[in-house]
């Protein structure tokens, strides 16, 4: 043999969607050998390591070009979002009421070369609105319902286009219901916000289908004072707002009181850290965005 032998395993789990694993239980060696163990995909790793870019183009005209940040796209090896603004190609002049044609590409689309070699995945190619982006005003803290500083375990997490952010959180038909917010860790929602001293009201961008889906629990654990809560839990912060406004869409609703005719829920917060709690309650219910806000006045159906 030559002076450089290489020893190994290839393994494969038939299926793209699965990650095959395999463990050497123990390794030895005679002789004089050098250099450190190395582990290799000897897949789409074993790519050449080249970019990729997308062509927009009309029947008539210099079609649009948009490259991918990675001089090495080709080797990445998860499942990784492209999202490419349509006004990037119209930038470059095309109109985009008469596209006509769309094409992927590997390398340099003015300079291509020969040679190259390996395997590519492409998933889905989609042509989507431009989600809603929160814009709070000053004393207004917004977030992203999936950007929970934690996030129980069983909440499931949603891709949708119509979504803040393209991504939402919720449960789903099944899941099962919580009478009360004894409901455990799994199903809490938590974000840590910073207020000034003053009264504040929670809003809620949430889709609830029907009466059978149309409630959660939500609490600020640290709140100095509240206007209602749960009359079966006192002590615990915990509202249950129920009878949420039913509806296939996004929309926002303020944080009521079911047990006090659905008047609207206001916190009273010292100056610094707080806590914020959402907790499932009737499962088939969505959450995208929590706008906390000490301007009470606020009009929920100008919100995005």
């Amino acid at each position: 043999m030559s002076s450089n032998v290489y020893i190994g395993l290839a393994v494969t789990s038939h299926n793209a969607a699965l990650t095959c694993e395999a463990k050497f239980s123990g390794v030895q060696t005679t002789g004089t050998v050098t250099g450190q163990w190395q582990s290799q995909d000897i897949g789409i790793s074993s790519n050449s390591a080249e970019s990729m870019y997308v062509v927009v183009g009309n029947s008539a005209g210099a079609p649009a070009i948009v490259n991918y940040d990675d001089p090495a796209a080709t080797q990445i090896d998860a499942w990784t979002q492209w999202i490419i603004p349509t006004q990037t190609f119209a930038d470059q002049g095309v109109n985009l009421t008469d596209a006509d044609n769309i094409s992927i590409g590997i390398g340099e689309r003015n300079n291509p070369q020969a040679g190259g070699s390996g395997t590519v995945y492409i998933d889905d190619v989609r042509l989507q609105p431009e989600p809603p982006v929160l814009m709070p005003k000053e004393a207004n803290t917004a977030f992203e319902a999936e950007a929970a500083n934690v996030l129980g375990d069983s909440w499931r997490i949603y891709h949708d286009p119509t979504s803040s952010g393209a991504t939402h959180i919720g449960s789903q038909n099944g899941d099962g219901s919580d009478g009360d917010a004894a409901l455990g860790a799994d199903w809490i929602a938590a974000y840590n916000f910073t207020a000034t001293e003053g009264v504040y009201k929670i809003l809620l961008r949430i889709i609830a289908p029907n009466g059978d889906d149309d409630s959660c629990w939500v609490r600020i654990t640290s709140a100095t004072s509240q206007t209602y809560e749960d009359p079966d839990q006192p002590g615990t912060g915990w509202v249950r707002f129920n009878d949420i406004a039913h509806s296939n869409e996004w929309i926002w609703d303020e944080v009521h009181s079911n047990d006090h005719e659905n008047v609207v829920v206001n916190w009273t917060l010292a100056a610094g850290e707080h806590t914020l709690e959402i907790g499932k309650r009737e499962d088939g219910m969505l959450f995208d965005a929590v706008l906390i806000t000490d301007d009470l006045a606020l009009d929920q159906t100008t919100l995005p």
